[in-house]
């Protein structure tokens, strides 16, 4: 089983066995390599980012998009098939963490996003997706000092 550490920002890897090792760490690469991907297309297209698609010159992009969107299915994937196997406390973990996520992105992310326009900011999918990892963040440290601490 799983064993929590590190104050409940991540698993040690000597703990699990067998499949679930091997599907975590390709989960960790997979997901790695898909968050470089994605951290390279936001800052080497233009602000709409469109016209490079539509280009022959530029087919590459289009296949760094769809190798993005298979390494994301395999970090999925993969962590299902980890996260089926753990225990309940395991389990009950994942859901703290995303439910911390989803309330960070709520109470964080949509005032944001509401007060954005009356500050002429522009909000963008970074800005969002930072409100849910910093909810889920708390919530696993939450949870860490509630349930293994």
């Amino acid at each position: 089983m799983a064993k929590i550490t590190g104050y409940g920002f991540w698993i040690d890897i000597k703990s699990l066995k067998g499949a679930d090792k091997r599907n975590w760490i390709i989960c960790c690469i997979a997901s790695g390599i898909a968050g470089g991907i994605a951290g390279w297309f936001s800052v080497s297209l233009s602000p709409s980012g469109v016209e490079a698609f539509g280009s022959m010159e530029n087919q590459n992009y289009i296949w760094l998009a769809v190798t993005e969107i298979v390494l994301i299915y395999i970090a999925a994937y993969t962590y299902i098939q980890v996260l089926k196997n753990q225990d309940i406390l395991f389990q009950k973990y994942n859901d703290m963490v995303m439910i911390g996520g989803a309330l960070g992105f709520f109470l964080l992310g949509i005032p944001i996003a509401i007060l954005a326009p009356l500050i002429s900011y522009e909000v963008h999918f970074a800005d969002l997706f930072l409100c849910f990892c910093v909810g889920a963040c708390i919530n696993s440290f939450r949870f860490y000092k509630t349930y293994i601490q």
